[in-house]
């Protein structure tokens, strides 16, 4: 249903979202960023094969953080992202901008069979792990963390943000997007979900955005992979 939705809704999705983050959301990103290439100066996580880091954009979505990520000289970003009508509009983005055609890829993020193993320095999932359920090891979010584990490099880094809250909800975010399939967050059960498939959690926080005048809970999270 959440990715039919984000299908069918493509171009109101990159409507509302457009092509630059809020604020807040590009203060996650330089922390990420600085992140990222700490663990790469202090020899945590190896030295890039080229002169560009890989960072994999689970949920892509519109391409706004794409072409932000596009920006950096030291990093190559891939967006995944398996809703269709989605991927189209990242590829024809990507095309616009002078990107190679390996920056998009359609997949989804319990199967990431295509990306070989080790081979990201960071994986980024803003606000798209809440759309699978926390069950059990085997099973929705567990596989989408253990397939992100699978394709980072020793200290590679995980980015999380998900909606903050307790159980399995539908949201209809009154965008024009339709319905969508929540799993809400708390810092615990988010940190349990990354220890259990390897990961050390550097930091864990609630956070609070506006949109539309209305206040939206989150939980942010960046992990090493141990």
């Amino acid at each position: 249903m959440t990715t039919d939705s984000y299908s069918r809704h493509s171009e109101a999705y990159a409507a509302v979202r457009g092509l630059r983050t809020d604020r807040w959301e590009e203060s996650l990103t330089r922390t990420l960023l600085s992140t990222v290439r700490g663990q790469i100066a202090e020899r945590a996580a190896p030295p890039p094969r080229g002169a560009r880091w890989r960072l994999l954009d689970v949920g892509a979505g519109s391409g706004r953080d794409l072409l932000r990520f596009a920006k950096e000289s030291d990093v190559a970003p891939t967006a995944l992202d398996n809703a269709p009508g989605l991927v189209r509009q990242l590829r024809a983005l990507a095309t616009a901008h002078g990107l190679p055609a390996r920056s998009v890829i359609e997949g989804e993020m319990r199967d990431l069979s295509s990306l070989s193993s080790a081979t990201f320095h960071c994986v980024r999932n803003h606000a798209s792990l809440h759309h699978l359920p926390v069950v059990a090891p085997g099973h929705g979010a567990d596989v989408a963390i253990a397939e992100s584990r699978r394709v980072l490099v020793a200290g590679g880094v995980l980015y999380v943000l998900v909606r903050a809250g307790a159980g399995l909800t539908v949201i209809d975010t009154r965008e024009g997007l339709g319905p969508r399939v929540f799993q809400l967050f708390s810092p615990e059960l988010l940190t349990s979900l990354l220890e259990r498939h390897r990961f050390r959690v550097l930091r864990v926080q609630p956070l609070d955005s506006k949109r539309g005048g209305e206040t939206l809970r989150w939980v942010f999270c960046l992990a090493v992979s141990v």
